[in-house]
Protein backbone atom coordinates (compact mmCIF):
# COMPACT_ATOMS: atom_id res chain seq x y z
CA UNK A 1 0.00 0.00 0.00
CA UNK A 2 2.97 2.35 0.54
CA UNK A 3 3.40 2.71 -3.21
CA UNK A 4 -0.20 3.83 -3.62
CA UNK A 5 0.31 6.61 -1.12
CA UNK A 6 3.08 8.37 -3.02
CA UNK A 7 0.93 11.41 -3.67
CA UNK A 8 1.71 11.31 -7.39
CA UNK A 9 -0.92 13.19 -9.29
CA UNK A 10 -2.53 14.46 -6.11
CA UNK A 11 -3.10 18.15 -5.42
CA UNK A 12 -0.48 19.38 -3.02
CA UNK A 13 1.42 16.06 -2.86
CA UNK A 14 3.42 15.54 0.32
CA UNK A 15 2.61 17.27 3.60
CA UNK A 16 5.49 17.83 6.01
CA UNK A 17 5.08 18.96 9.59
CA UNK A 18 2.31 19.34 12.10
CA UNK A 19 1.12 22.76 10.92
CA UNK A 20 0.82 21.60 7.31
CA UNK A 21 -1.13 18.53 8.49
CA UNK A 22 -3.51 20.72 10.51
CA UNK A 23 -3.97 23.10 7.60
CA UNK A 24 -4.75 20.24 5.20
CA UNK A 25 -7.38 18.92 7.63
CA UNK A 26 -8.85 22.41 8.11
CA UNK A 27 -9.12 22.94 4.37
CA UNK A 28 -10.90 19.63 3.94
CA UNK A 29 -13.30 20.29 6.80
CA UNK A 30 -13.99 23.88 5.72
CA UNK A 31 -15.44 22.54 2.46
CA UNK A 32 -16.11 18.79 2.68
CA UNK A 33 -18.51 18.74 -0.27
CA UNK A 34 -21.33 16.20 -0.26
CA UNK A 35 -19.85 14.16 2.58
CA UNK A 36 -16.74 12.94 4.30
CA UNK A 37 -15.24 10.12 6.33
CA UNK A 38 -12.45 10.36 8.87
CA UNK A 39 -10.40 8.02 11.02
CA UNK A 40 -7.96 8.53 13.86
CA UNK A 41 -7.21 6.46 16.94
CA UNK A 42 -8.58 9.30 19.09
CA UNK A 43 -8.41 12.47 16.96
CA UNK A 44 -5.61 13.86 19.12
CA UNK A 45 -4.06 16.85 17.40
CA UNK A 46 -6.93 17.32 14.94
CA UNK A 47 -8.40 20.85 14.67
CA UNK A 48 -11.92 19.67 15.54
CA UNK A 49 -12.20 21.93 18.58
CA UNK A 50 -11.28 25.11 16.70
CA UNK A 51 -14.15 27.61 16.46
CA UNK A 52 -13.61 28.16 12.70
CA UNK A 53 -13.76 24.43 11.96
CA UNK A 54 -16.90 23.91 14.06
CA UNK A 55 -18.50 26.97 12.42
CA UNK A 56 -17.72 25.57 8.95
CA UNK A 57 -19.12 22.16 9.92
CA UNK A 58 -22.26 23.84 11.25
CA UNK A 59 -22.77 25.71 7.97
CA UNK A 60 -22.11 22.49 6.05
CA UNK A 61 -24.62 20.51 8.16
CA UNK A 62 -27.51 23.01 8.26
CA UNK A 63 -29.07 22.17 4.88
CA UNK A 64 -28.69 18.40 5.34
CA UNK A 65 -31.48 16.15 6.49
CA UNK A 66 -29.67 12.83 6.61
CA UNK A 67 -26.26 11.41 7.30
CA UNK A 68 -23.39 12.07 5.00
CA UNK A 69 -20.43 12.09 7.39
CA UNK A 70 -18.74 9.16 9.09
CA UNK A 71 -16.28 9.24 11.96
CA UNK A 72 -14.29 6.21 13.12
CA UNK A 73 -11.97 6.00 16.13
CA UNK A 74 -10.57 3.57 18.65
CA UNK A 75 -11.81 5.88 21.41
CA UNK A 76 -13.58 9.24 21.61
CA UNK A 77 -12.66 9.91 25.27
CA UNK A 78 -9.88 12.40 24.52
CA UNK A 79 -11.89 14.19 21.88
CA UNK A 80 -14.83 14.52 24.26
CA UNK A 81 -12.52 16.07 26.85
CA UNK A 82 -10.49 18.31 24.53
CA UNK A 83 -13.02 19.53 21.94
CA UNK A 84 -16.27 20.59 23.66
CA UNK A 85 -17.33 22.73 20.67
CA UNK A 86 -17.14 19.70 18.40
CA UNK A 87 -18.94 17.52 20.95
CA UNK A 88 -21.78 20.08 21.00
CA UNK A 89 -21.82 20.10 17.18
CA UNK A 90 -22.07 16.30 17.28
CA UNK A 91 -25.06 16.58 19.63
CA UNK A 92 -26.74 19.26 17.51
CA UNK A 93 -26.17 17.54 14.18
CA UNK A 94 -26.33 13.87 15.10
CA UNK A 95 -28.60 13.29 12.11
CA UNK A 96 -25.80 14.03 9.60
CA UNK A 97 -22.90 12.12 11.16
CA UNK A 98 -22.53 8.51 12.18
CA UNK A 99 -19.76 7.59 14.60
CA UNK A 100 -18.32 4.17 15.28
CA UNK A 101 -15.58 2.73 17.51
CA UNK A 102 -13.05 0.28 16.16
CA UNK A 103 -12.33 -2.65 18.49
CA UNK A 104 -8.63 -3.19 19.30
CA UNK A 105 -8.47 -6.53 17.47
CA UNK A 106 -9.53 -5.01 14.13
CA UNK A 107 -6.90 -3.58 11.79
CA UNK A 108 -7.12 0.18 11.49
CA UNK A 109 -7.06 2.12 8.23
CA UNK A 110 -4.59 4.95 7.74
CA UNK A 111 -5.36 8.02 9.80
CA UNK A 112 -7.02 10.45 7.49
CA UNK A 113 -9.85 12.45 6.03
CA UNK A 114 -11.65 11.18 2.92
CA UNK A 115 -13.63 13.60 0.80
CA UNK A 116 -15.23 12.87 -2.53
CA UNK A 117 -12.47 11.59 -4.84
CA UNK A 118 -9.61 12.90 -2.70
CA UNK A 119 -8.24 12.73 0.79
CA UNK A 120 -5.45 13.46 3.25
CA UNK A 121 -3.67 10.51 4.86
CA UNK A 122 -1.11 10.48 7.66
CA UNK A 123 2.08 8.54 7.04
CA UNK A 124 4.23 6.86 9.70
CA UNK A 125 6.99 9.22 10.82
CA UNK A 126 9.75 9.19 13.40
CA UNK A 127 9.62 12.88 14.35
CA UNK A 128 7.54 15.30 12.32
CA UNK A 129 3.99 14.69 11.19
CA UNK A 130 4.00 13.44 7.60
CA UNK A 131 1.02 13.02 5.33
CA UNK A 132 0.06 12.96 1.70
CA UNK A 133 -2.81 14.20 -0.44
CA UNK A 134 -4.35 11.27 -2.32
CA UNK A 135 -6.74 10.87 -5.20
CA UNK A 136 -7.66 8.30 -7.85
CA UNK A 137 -6.18 4.83 -7.16
CA UNK A 138 -4.52 5.82 -3.87
CA UNK A 139 -7.74 7.42 -2.65
CA UNK A 140 -9.76 4.36 -3.67
CA UNK A 141 -7.38 1.91 -1.94
CA UNK A 142 -7.29 3.91 1.28
CA UNK A 143 -11.06 4.37 1.28
CA UNK A 144 -11.52 0.62 0.81
CA UNK A 145 -9.42 0.01 3.96
CA UNK A 146 -11.60 2.54 5.80
CA UNK A 147 -14.77 0.79 4.56
CA UNK A 148 -13.53 -2.60 5.78
CA UNK A 149 -12.81 -1.21 9.25
CA UNK A 150 -16.12 0.68 9.26
CA UNK A 151 -18.07 -2.50 8.55
CA UNK A 152 -16.45 -4.23 11.56
CA UNK A 153 -16.78 -1.30 13.97
CA UNK A 154 -19.48 -0.75 16.58
CA UNK A 155 -21.61 2.34 17.26
CA UNK A 156 -19.81 4.91 19.39
CA UNK A 157 -19.80 8.60 20.42
CA UNK A 158 -23.58 8.56 20.61
CA UNK A 159 -25.28 11.94 20.19
CA UNK A 160 -27.46 11.63 23.30
CA UNK A 161 -26.71 10.49 26.80
CA UNK A 162 -29.37 8.28 28.34
CA UNK A 163 -29.82 8.04 32.07
CA UNK A 164 -31.61 9.43 35.07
Amino acid sequence: MADTLSGAGAPGGAIEGRQAWLQALREGLFDPGAGFSMYSDGFDGWPLGEPEVVRALREWALPRRRGCARMLARSYAGLMREAPRFVQWRLDFGHVIECRELPPDIAAPSEGLWLRERGVLALPAQRERRAVHVQQAAWQASLQAFEQAWDLAEPGFVPVALGL
